[in-house]
């Protein structure tokens, strides 16, 4: 058992979504920038949401905590990867075209 607060662990946790997010934002404008298709990497992370949930079966509904935890890894990679996304729309609406002087 942890000796910390869940307020503490919460905090944590949004920096370090903040901080891949951000990662991702920057090697994928960089990517851009250097003439690559960035898009292969926001597309293997979409690619990594689609994991299987028992949809063949719909009256299936999984228990216990492996599914519970594995719903919530998803939850937490595609909220990642909408947060690294919003990172690249920053990115480009601050870049400045070059002047004419």
């Amino acid at each position: 058992m942890s000796g910390l607060a869940n307020e503490e662990i919460e905090g944590r946790l949004n920096a370090l979504r903040e901080a891949l997010a951000f990662l991702i934002a920057h090697v994928v404008r960089a990517e851009t920038l250097a003439g690559d298709d960035a898009d292969t990497l926001l597309d293997a992370f979409d690619a990594h949401l689609q994991f299987q949930d028992n949809q063949e079966d719909p009256g299936a509904v999984p228990s216990g905590p492996a599914f519970a935890i594995e719903g919530a890894m998803m939850r937490e990679f595609s909220l990642l990867l909408k947060n690294a996304r919003a990172r690249l729309a920053e990115l480009a609406d601050q870049e400045v075209p070059p002047s004419g002087g």
